[in-house]
């Protein structure tokens, strides 16, 4: 299949990730996936922490979802208007995940909604600087494609062929988690800044945690200087709680997606009435899709959301079961973890900053990830990138895993 692929798909994948170019073996082309099993077209099972990379978060064809889909889609699939799943979604979302914001507006991915957040920001605040930070990643967008560290307050670099520096010259990558950077630039250009874009916990950097007092202070500096907070939760939105989390710091404009939408593509912006009406058609600030608030999107969306709101204790499950691997992997085996979500890697202490991710040894999680390959478990093939545990990796799995992992770290010891 990679060599058919190849000839009609860019690396034979539609997205860069999934050709494993970390660990150097051929794409899987998965057939069938059900709960936390997978088999790829050659018939190989597999047990997969990779979990729609965060989309599936009550385990694939979950059973009550699909026998409704299916009702669903004998009614249509998509007609173009509006439908009323986009309004229960939306109630859902504000009533009971983000009560600290008024409205939102669905669009189809997390990078679309990264997008639409800032150009709100800027067509609120009439400025035109955005800061993100080191390690941070929002999707991409041209104009934050910029080189962590890449300058002191002056020309940027981008991260990637193609973008043009015009492009980002009012894009500035900080330093996460530095109090002392952070108020040095808002005090230099504080007033030029349209937005400051962070996650709360970096997704695709070992899942390094921005610290309370590090938020607290963009709070308190965005504020004083009439600029935007914005929180990128897209990875991280119903995972470690139903409610967002942002609901102490309060930003200006949250951004979700992925578990959203229960394996369906969506992603929402949510803000203030006052802030969301800048947008048409109330307002004037341009914003379209075709499938902006698709049907079956929300459809999903909504019966997900709701099943994992009816499931007592839900989160509860869900960190137990991270608090499982977390406690009885090998400690040779370092390992990351939130509530949902766990990195694994090697190196010689526990990594808490981006300073010290050049102590990680690449090459034994490349031997690592072949060897536990071979044992029927798929995990996400970059140390950097989180792995999910959803609600169908039960307690059986979990110990087959732990298991595997605890005897292939014995190996390649060897």
């Amino acid at each position: 299949m990679f060599e058919k692929a190849r000839k009609y798909l860019v690396g034979g994948v539609n997205a860069p990730i999934r050709a494993f170019p970390l660990i150097d073996i051929k794409p899987i082309y998965v057939k069938k996936s059900i709960g936390p099993y997978l088999t790829d077209i050659d018939n190989r099972n597999f047990i997969s922490f990779i979990s729609g990379w965060g989309a599936v978060i009550l385990g694939d064809s979950y059973p009550d979802i699909i026998n409704e889909l299916k009702d669903r889609l004998n009614d249509g699939i998509y007609s173009g208007l509006s439908n009323e799943y986009e309004y229960l979604l939306a109630e859902l979302i504000i009533e009971h995940a983000y009560p600290y914001h008024q409205m939102l507006r669905f669009v189809n991915s997390g990078t679309e909604a990264n997008t639409i957040a800032l150009r709100l920001a800027r067509a609120i605040t009439g400025r035109s600087k955005i800061v993100k930070f080191d390690g941070g990643y929002h999707g991409s967008i041209d104009y934050l494609l910029v080189e962590s560290g890449s300058s002191e307050f002056g020309s940027q670099i981008p991260s990637s062929s193609g973008v043009s520096k015009r492009l980002i010259k009012d894009t500035v990558s900080l330093p996460y988690n530095d109090l002392d950077v952070l108020e040095e630039f808002f005090s230099a250009f504080g007033k030029e800044i349209a937005a400051v874009i962070v996650e709360p916990i970096q997704t695709s950097n070992l899942l390094i945690k921005a610290t309370p007092l590090f938020l607290s202070k963009l709070r308190d500096l965005t504020k004083r200087n009439g600029c935007f907070l914005i929180f990128d939760e897209v990875s991280t939105c119903f995972r470690e709680s139903f409610v967002g989390l942002g609901k102490d710091i309060k930003p200006d404009i949250t951004v979700i997606g992925k578990a959203l939408g229960g394996g369906f593509p969506i992603a929402a912006i949510v803000s203030s009435k006052e802030y969301m009406e800048v947008m048409a058609p109330v307002g004037n600030m341009s914003h379209s899709g075709v499938f902006a608030g698709h049907p079956i999107s929300t459809f999903v969306g909504y019966k997900v959301l709701s099943l994992i709101k009816s499931i007592p204790n839900f989160y509860d499950m869900i960190k137990s079961k991270v608090d499982f691997i977390a406690k009885n992997i090998d400690s040779e085996l370092k390992i990351n973890y939130t509530n949902g979500m766990f990195c694994l890697y090697f190196a010689h202490k526990k990594i808490e900053s981006s300073d010290d991710l050049d102590i990680m040894d690449i090459m034994s999680f490349i031997d690592f990830y072949k060897a536990l390959m071979d044992e029927g478990i798929i995990l996400s093939p970059h140390p950097l990138e989180p792995n999910y545990v959803n609600y169908s990796h039960s307690d059986n799995i979990l110990e087959i895993f732990v298991e595997k992992v605890n005897r292939v770290l014995s190996v390649i010891r060897r």
